[in-house]
């Protein structure tokens, strides 16, 4: 519980994000009706305002400030590969194989429907689902950040406008061996998600009753990511 009372403080830093919009046009706008289905199959009651357009995973080198990127995550194309730099990057604690991996992500998405007046939106990350399809945290939190915990931003774009804005996507959990290899384990699938604060408010209340957040969601962007691990210098020997 001790590493979790201190990623719950880390991740709490990064969620901020920095964004840039851009007021550039794309003339082959998707149906914000037809693009806009819940978990289960069904139209959502709303428009869906935004789609994703990707999700960029980079790096940041210390000393040179090279930036690497390791992989994109598009709504046609989500899985993704991460190469580990060195084995063992992201392990904490040998005797637990505790991880934490922070990825910085450049994410963009498009403006597919207009905004109802005076609209903020909430950019939810750090979210996975299960196989029993149950929403819940990446870092291991017992529950997801309620809307009210994150902070609202304006996305002020015109319909076919795109919006940048860069993150730190976080993993957390315990990792394993596959032969002599490190294995994280990230069997689930990830989500980044857009949420409108007024109109999630609504989709709570009867008649309608959400409860999942990717129903709520303006847009969805689902991934999933393998890891290929390091380079073993010190393997853990059979015994």
């Amino acid at each position: 519980m001790k590493h979790y009372s201190i990623l719950r403080l880390i991740t709490s830093s990064v969620i901020l994000v920095t964004a840039m919009a851009f007021s550039c046009q794309d003339h082959n706008i998707p149906d914000p009706v037809t693009n806009c289905n819940r978990v289960d199959g069904t139209p959502r009651a709303f428009n869906c305002e935004f789609e994703y357009v990707k999700a960029e995973f980079y790096d940041i080198f210390q000393g040179s400030g090279d930036t690497t990127y390791y992989a994109t995550a598009t709504p046609a194309n989500p899985d993704i590969t991460l190469k580990e730099g060195e084995r063992g990057r992201w392990i904490l604690s040998y005797v637990s194989m505790f991880y934490f991996i922070p990825l910085k992500v450049k994410v963009t998405v498009k403006r597919i429907a207009p905004a109802p007046s005076g609209s903020t939106y909430l950019l939810r990350q750090d979210l996975l689902v299960t196989s029993q399809g149950t929403e819940f945290p990446t870092t291991k939190d017992f529950l997801l950040p309620a809307d009210e915990d994150l902070t609202p931003v304006n996305i002020n774009v015109p319909v076919g406008g795109t919006y940048t804005y860069h993150t730190t996507y976080n993993f957390v959990g315990n990792a394993g061996y596959s032969g002599n290899d490190i294995d994280y384990g990230l069997k689930s699938d990830y989500y980044y998600l857009i949420q409108n604060v007024e109109t999630s408010k609504s989709l709570r209340q009867a008649p309608y009753n959400y409860t999942l957040y990717r129903d709520m969601a303006e847009a969805k962007l689902k991934f999933r990511t393998t890891i290929i691990p390091g380079v073993c210098m010190f393997c853990k020997q059979d015994s």
